[in-house]
């Protein structure tokens, strides 16, 4: 229902889109050469030589535009998210065109043109957005065109689902009420209550219901069987929102296996082929950083042997993906007998046991590129959350039970918590929030974006408070 609509919708923009950059590749060139606005001083170049660059061109922006999120559904209907995603992602894509054009062509092609071009570009697919947007909520204001929703029971997905169908416009839907039990007189999502649960096929009937959606909570769930079937015989859709509220979901959806339905309530984004492009990337990326920075683990290795007595390397058992343990990898920065003196402790920000030396790599996080050694044997990613010690985990889930989601993917050297300043002796809460929002938007894009952020300030982010 909500996802053919999203589907057809995004297709259409993207075609639009595709349309309109294509048309402004050849409108700049006919503004550059062919007006007499702007002085020529070299000759007219071939239209054709330029034409030729027009299949590069699609790619390479709608590529761009697709990694920027802009076909993401929940920024169709917030135009501030939408401009800030398509001016961020057109920037981009103007960049990477220009350079691939100048590195892979012997063609110069004129900068006057690019200024056109680029202008012409994003005018018109903002341009394109609001135009749709104004359209499509005119005709939506036409109640026939659009499709009656029934909620049948009440369940803590009620409220997501009215708030998702109301910021959603081209589902072309419309609740028009809710069915409870008959000794509930209304919920807390404030929708008309249109009588019990007995009442479904008159309410049905009366209310020319296109589509019933069924919200019963577990404790109710024996009576979906008889309300079934006392529709099956009415052309409406009908859809089922199960209630899963006593399990925290993670990433939930439907599958089909040989035929079989299976409702997913928690699994990890990271699998199928979502899993090998993330292993590719973790294997190509590490791999030459080990190569690139062989001299500064070599220079690091011997500064730690120099200042003080004990091994180069320090070896920690480290929870990771599905609660396996693993050894983490890091240069050593405290004393070789710290913890011979007191229990495993969660690390200070000014932790006496630190060498001089450890104090300075874990500032600039050096002693952490050890750690590309466990993202190439496929123990951590590259990005992903910070990996604990098992000592702590069960601590950790007594105060925060969505903890134990941060094990449905990798840990990583980095990720969303550490460049939003919240690493080291931080907020727990905060680190775990970052987490779970990291999982549930996980992307390949949001993986380069938070490695780029890394390089760019997560060594030195202090935390927000």
């Amino acid at each position: 229902m909500l996802r053919e609509s999203f589907e057809l919708l995004r297709r259409f923009h993207l075609l639009l889109d595709a349309i309109w950059i294509a048309l402004s590749w050849i409108i700049a060139f006919w503004i550059r050469f062919r007006t007499g606005w702007i002085p020529i001083y070299f000759g007219v170049p071939s239209f054709e030589a330029y034409l030729a660059h027009l299949p590069l061109v699609l790619v390479v922006w709608i590529a761009a535009l697709t990694y920027g999120g802009v076909y993401r559904t929940d920024r169709w209907w917030n135009s501030a998210r939408e401009r800030k995603a398509l001016v961020r992602s057109s920037v981009v894509a103007m960049v990477l065109l220009v350079s691939i054009v100048y590195l892979s062509t012997k063609v110069e092609l004129s900068r006057v043109f690019y200024v056109c071009f680029f202008g012409l570009a994003l005018v018109g697919l903002l341009a394109i957005r609001r135009i749709f947007r104004s359209l499509f909520l005119r005709t939506r204001e036409n109640e026939s065109g659009s499709r009656r929703v029934l909620i049948v029971g009440e369940n803590a997905f009620v409220a997501p689902f009215c708030e998702k169908v109301e910021g959603h416009p081209e589902t072309r839907l419309t609740i028009r009420g809710q069915l409870l039990p008959e000794d509930d007189q209304g919920g807390p999502n404030k929708l008309e209550v249109l009588g019990g649960y007995r009442a479904i096929r008159e309410v049905v009937r009366a209310e020319k219901i296109d589509v019933v959606v069924f919200t019963l909570p577990l404790e109710h769930g024996w009576e979906s069987k008889e309300l079934l079937r006392s529709i099956d015989d009415l052309a409406v859709d009908i859809q089922v929102i199960p209630d899963v509220f006593p399990i925290m979901p993670l990433y939930p959806g439907i599958e089909d296996f040989e035929g079989i339905p299976l409702i997913q309530v928690r699994a990890s984004p990271q699998q199928g082929t979502a899993r090998v492009e993330k292993r590719v990337l973790d294997v190509v990326i590490s791999g030459l950083a080990m190569i690139v920075m062989a001299p500064a683990f070599l220079i690091i290795a011997l500064l730690v042997k120099a200042t003080s007595p004990g091994a180069v390397f320090y070896r920690q058992p480290r929870l990771g993906m599905d609660g396996q343990n693993f050894l983490l990898v890091k240069f050593r920065t405290m004393r070789e007998d710290a913890e011979e003196e007191s229990q495993p402790v969660w690390s200070a920000i000014e932790d006496p046991r630190r060498t001089r030396l450890g104090a300075f790599l874990r500032k600039v996080s050096l002693d952490e590129l050890p750690q590309l050694w466990n993202v190439l044997k496929g123990e951590m990613s590259l990005v992903g959350p910070r990996p604990e010690r098992p000592e702590f985990i069960e601590e950790f889930q007594k105060r925060i039970p969505a903890y134990i989601l941060r094990q449905k993917v990798k840990s990583g050297m980095t990720g969303l918590a550490q460049v939003r300043g919240w690493r080291g002796a931080t907020s727990l809460e905060k680190r775990v929030e970052c987490d779970i929002q990291y999982i549930e938007g996980w992307s390949l894009g949001l993986d380069l974006k938070i490695l780029w952020l890394t390089l760019w300030k997560g060594f030195f982010n202090k935390a927000e408070q």
